[in-house]
C-alpha cells in the first residue's frame, strides 16, 4: 500500500484527497479479486431479463418515470427504451447496486503490479482455475488490470471531491461500478448528469442515472446510430459483450 500512496502523491494527490486510504481498516480485497477470475461471460444468465415478469416491471419504470425519459431522450437523443433497458440489465432498476466498497477493491486492484500481491491472488485460484489461466496469462491479466485500476482509483478520488462526498462512502460491483448505471468512476466524471436539478450528481438516484446513461450513449454515438450493427456498436462499448448487447437491444424493442 505505501507504494501506491507513493505514486498518487507523485501524481499530484493532496494528503487530505489520499488519507482514506490510510484509514481504510480492511486488508486488500485479495478474494474479491480471485472471484473476479472466475467469472466467465458465457455463463450468465441475461435471458432472465427477458422474462415478462422482468418486462413487465421494465414497462412500469417507463410509466413511473415517464417525465424524465422524455426529458433525458429530447435532451440527449437517445431512445427512453434503450436506457431502461441498461438500468434493467445493470442493476435490476436499482434494486441491486452492489455491497462491495470501491475504494477498496480498486486500490486492491491497483496492487496487482506487485509480485507478491499477485501470488496471494493466485494461491486463492481452485486448482481448475489455476490451470485454466496458466500463470503466465494470470499475471498479464492482473498487470493490465492494475493500469486500468490505477486510472479509476484517480477518478474515483477525483470524482469524490467533486461531489464532497467521502471516496470510502461508494459501494458498487466487485469491478468497482457504482450506483443504477453501473459506472465506473472515469464514466461518472465524463458522462455523470443531473437529471433532477438539485445540482448534485448522485448515480443512486433514477433521475441522474436515466440522464447519465443517455449522456453515456450520447457520448459513444447512439443519435447516430442509423441501423441495428451500428447501434450493436454503441451498446457494446457499455459492456463488451455479445449476449449483453443483444439483450439491451431486444428489451428496448419489446417495451416500445
Amino acid at each position: 500500500m505505501d507504494v501506491l500512496l507513493g505514486q498518487l502523491r507523485q501524481d499530484g494527490f493532496s494528503r487530505q484527497q489520499i488519507a482514506s486510504l490510510t484509514t481504510l481498516g480492511t486488508p486488500p480485497l485479495y478474494q474479491t479479486v480471485s472471484r473476479t477470475l472466475q467469472i466467465r461471460e458465457s455463463q450468465l444468465n441475461y435471458n432472465q431479463f427477458l422474462e415478462p415478469s422482468r418486462l413487465n416491471k421494465a414497462e412500469q419504470f417507463l410509466r413511473d418515470h415517464e417525465e424524465t425519459l422524455i426529458r433525458a431522450e429530447k435532451c440527449f437523443a437517445v431512445d427512453r427504451t434503450v436506457i431502461v433497458a441498461i438500468l434493467l440489465v445493470e442493476t435490476h432498476l436499482g434494486q441491486y447496486t452492489g455491497k462491495t466498497p470501491t475504494l477498496a477493491v480498486l486500490s486492491t486492484f491497483a496492487l496487482m503490479d506487485q509480485e507478491s500481491a499477485r501470488d496471494t491472488v493466485w494461491e486463492l485460484l481452485s486448482e481448475k482455475d489455476r490451470a485454466r489461466w496458466g500463470r503466465e496469462a494470470f499475471d498479464t491479466r492482473l498487470l493490465k488490470r492494475s493500469r486500468w485500476a490505477y486510472a479509476e482509483l484517480c477518478s474515483l478520488l477525483r470524482w469524490s471531491e467533486s461531489q464532497r462526498d467521502r471516496p470510502e462512502a461508494y459501494y458498487g460491483s466487485v469491478m468497482g461500478a457504482v450506483g443504477w448505471a453501473q459506472f465506473l468512476p472515469s464514466s461518472m466524471i465524463h458522462y455523470g448528469a443531473d437529471g433532477n436539478g438539485d445540482g448534485r450528481i448522485d448515480l443512486f438516484r433514477p433521475e441522474d442515472a436515466i440522464f447519465s446513461v443517455a449522456n453515456y450513449f450520447r457520448g459513444h454515438g447512439w443519435p447516430q446510430a442509423a441501423d441495428r450493427q451500428a447501434r450493436e456498436a454503441v451498446v457494446h462499448r457499455y459492456n463488451k459483450s455479445e449476449p449483453y448487447v443483444y439483450t439491451v437491444l431486444e428489451i428496448a424493442s419489446r417495451i416500445q
